[in-house]
Formats: structure tokens, C-alpha cells, sequence
């Protein structure tokens, strides 16, 4: 059966990346005619992770990062309200964090919560009406909502275009939508090792691609995503009734996903190779009481791929999956406190984005420490290579 794109429509997906260790056998396809990056089969139905896996690459089914794009949200919802008692569709609420925020900036607004997991959709019982599950599977009236709220969920439905229209079709005239995902620009970075392409994520946008799709759903965007934020597409939209003309083909964005997802391949396959020395650089620590923060997808690649050994650390930290999971490879996870207890002698710093804020308050506990960036002992690993 042939598979047609998500943005376009048309019959042009060619094979571009075999993401590792997929579990639903998927691999990443480029449209040939608009650019838009998209993960085939798209298996939107596979069977359910554990909620909180201790080990390995699954701790991602925790899901808990959605409340750091609560407070970009709530102030564009403030921005653009035309009143406080509005009628909101909150889509994949997860653990109500923008539900809470909304309630308490707006206490007369009517909340309508969808969330397919009900291991973690009761957090907003109480505060708005919740339905547990799928978007897919939920039939709202026409006109029911003056704004509709979505937080990296598209990415992972299997027709994204689809539920933009849904989403459309339940807004009133002039209704609002307030739209976050994952931006695939994040791995043009030069020092990633983490694999991107994970399985639950089937769309991968690109800000041209999910504009695209965002208009030709009815949409007029009114605040588009930040050019400096490589990490997220955040933008706001407003429902119109002009009629959008068919996508064109777009041969410079085709061309700049292949260069993207190329340059991708080969940066991490480098950077992967550099991780045996960065796990031996860290390992040096230990004698001098090794503290690592930062539990994610790097920590996870420098133990898979690097064959660091997480025991030789004296305490692991990590400030908001910690709350979630107890353990990250057999060893215990703590919160930032625990700095100040285990008085380390170095501190490694396993994140990117985060990484300076992370620095200054591991200083802050542990000011006798010597703090690394992984990003830093990447590079001089890296630089040794190619000596």
C-alpha cells in the first residue's frame, strides 16, 4: 500500500534515516515534493509503554515535560483571549499542568481535558471536564470552544493534518489555536548523541512544514515560532474562513531536510564514537566524589553507548524526573538537595539547553566543586580523535 505524505498528499516519500533500535520497526521518510519529515508505518496504536520505566531509553514514557512550555502558553492564551470566561479544549493534558495554570489566571474559563493515559489524566479531575482518550476518538459539536490548546502531542498522531482541521472544526469563528512541537532543527546541532527519531514521535516539523500544514488546516497564524528557539515550534493561530490553495512543491525545503537529517547521521555517528573517551573522562572523577545532573537522553547515550559505568557516581540528580522515577540504571535518583549532602568534588552537567542554569545552581550547592559541561568534554573528546 502506498504511502502518501501528511502535508501534501502527494506519492513522493523516499527512505532518508533508520532510526535506532526502533521497536515498531519505523524509518524516516522525506517527501520529495514538500519536504515535511515523517516516520513510516504510521503504527498510531501500538502497544503501551510501562508509565515510569526505572532503566534504559524508556524513562521518555514518563512524559513529564510538557510543564516546561506552561508559562509560553498561558501568556499567549492572555494575550489573545477575548474575555476570561472562554471554553477551552486542553489536547493531551497530560499531568494538568496547563490546565492548573489556566484555572488559576482564569477561574470562570470552562475546561475540556483530553488525555489518552489515565495513569496521569486524574491529575486535573476537579478542574476541568476530563475525557480519557485519544483526540482521534472525540467528536466535539461545531463552534464549542474559543481555544484550543495542543502541547507536543501532533508529532505523535499518525495524521496530523487530519486533527488540525478537527481542531479547526471545533473552534468558534475567529477561535484560537495555541500550537507547540518539537523542532527538528535541534538536530543540526553538532554535539548530539542522543537519537531523536524516537518511536512515538511519526512527524518531525520543520517550522516552514508545520506553518504550512497549520494554514492549509484554516488556519492564519498570527504569532509564529521564535527563529532563535531550535528546540520548540510555538506559535498561536487564528481560525479563518479563506480557502486555502493546495501545497506547491517546496524543492528548497526538500532540500534542506536531506541536509539536515545527512548531516544528523553523520554527527552523531561521530560524536558516538568520541562517547568511550567522554565516559573515561568522567570516570577519572570518581575519586574526587563524582556527582552527575541531568538524567535524560544523554545520560542514557553515555552509559548505552559510552559504556560509562553510572555506579562510580556518588550521587545522580535530576530536578524534575526525579519526582517521577526512582532509579536511572540501578542507580538512585535524587533531587537537587541532595548536592549539598553528598559534597561532591566534580560535578558533570549531562544536558544542553539547560546546561549553564544547571551549572550556576549545582555552584550554588556545591561551591567547592569543580563543574564539566558535556558539551565541553564532548568537544576535547572529539578534538582528541581527530589529533
Amino acid at each position: 500500500m502506498p504511502d502518501f505524505c501528511e502535508l501534501c498528499g502527494r506519492e513522493a516519500l523516499a527512505f532518508a534515516y533508520a532510526p535506532e533500535r526502533s521497536r515498531r520497526g519505523l524509518s524516516v521518510h522525506i517527501c520529495g515534493s514538500c519536504g515535511l519529515v515523517q516516520s513510516i508505518p504510521r503504527i498510531d496504536r501500538a502497544p503501551r509503554a510501562p508509565a515510569a520505566a526505572s532503566s534504559g531509553a524508556d524513562w521518555g514514557n514518563v512524559r513529564y515535560g510538557k510543564g516546561f512550555r506552561t508559562k509560553i502558553a498561558l501568556e499567549a492564551l492572555l494575550r489573545h483571549i477575548p474575555s476570561a470566561a472562554i471554553s477551552l479544549l486542553d489536547v493531551g493534558s497530560n499531568r494538568g499542568s496547563f490546565v492548573n495554570a489556566v484555572r488559576e489566571s482564569l477561574p470562570t474559563a470552562t475546561i475540556t481535558a483530553v488525555e489518552p493515559d489515565e495513569r496521569v489524566a486524574e491529575t486535573v479531575a476537579g478542574r476541568a471536564e476530563l475525557i480519557v482518550a485519544r483526540i482521534e476518538d472525540t467528536r466535539f459539536e461545531d463552534g464549542r470552544f474559543d481555544v484550543v490548546h495542543s502541547c507536543h502531542t501532533i508529532e505523535h498522531l499518525a495524521h496530523p493534518l487530519a486533527s488540525l482541521k478537527e481542531h479547526a472544526r471545533v473552534l468558534k469563528e475567529g477561535g484560537i489555536l495555541i500550537l507547540d512541537a518539537p523542532n527538528i532543527a535541534l538536530i543540526g546541532a553538532d554535539d548530539v548523541v542522543e537519537e531523536w527519531f524516537i518511536d512515538k514521535h511519526l512527524t518531525h516539523f520543520a517550522e516552514r512544514t508545520l506553518t504550512r500544514m497549520v494554514e492549509a488546516a484554516g488556519f492564519a497564524i498570527i504569532e509564529r515560532p521564535d527563529a532563535a528557539d531550535r528546540e520548540n515550534l510555538f506559535l498561536v493561530a487564528r481560525k479563518t474562513t479563506h480557502v486555502r490553495a493546495p501545497i506547491l512543491p517546496d524543492p528548497p525545503e526538500v532540500d534542506r531536510a536531506y541536509e539536515l537529517v545527512s548531516s544528523y547521521a553523520a554527527a552523531r555517528s561521530h560524536n558516538l564514537a568520541a562517547l568511550r573517551a567522554v565516559a573515561a573522562d568522567i570516570a577519572a572523577f570518581a575519586p574526587k566524589g563524582l556527582a552527575i545532573w541531568g538524567a535524560g537522553r544523554i545520560f542514557d547515550s553515555l552509559v548505552v553507548h559510552g559504556g560509562f559505568d553510572p555506579k562510580l557516581a556518588r550521587v545522580l540528580i535530576d530536578k524534575y524526573l526525579s519526582a517521577h522515577v526512582s532509579e536511572r540504571h540501578g542507580c538512585h535518583l535524587d533531587g537537587p538537595d541532595s548536592l549539598s549532602e553528598s559534597k561532591p568534588g566534580v560535578v558533570v552537567v549531562m544536558s544542553r539547553g539547560f546546561a549553564r542554569e544547571i551549572a550556576s545552581e549545582a555552584k550554588a550547592k556545591a561551591p567547592g566543586a569543580e563543574i564539566f559541561l558535556f558539551t565541553d568534554l564532548l568537544g576535547r573528546a572529539r578534538l582528541r580523535l581527530a589529533a
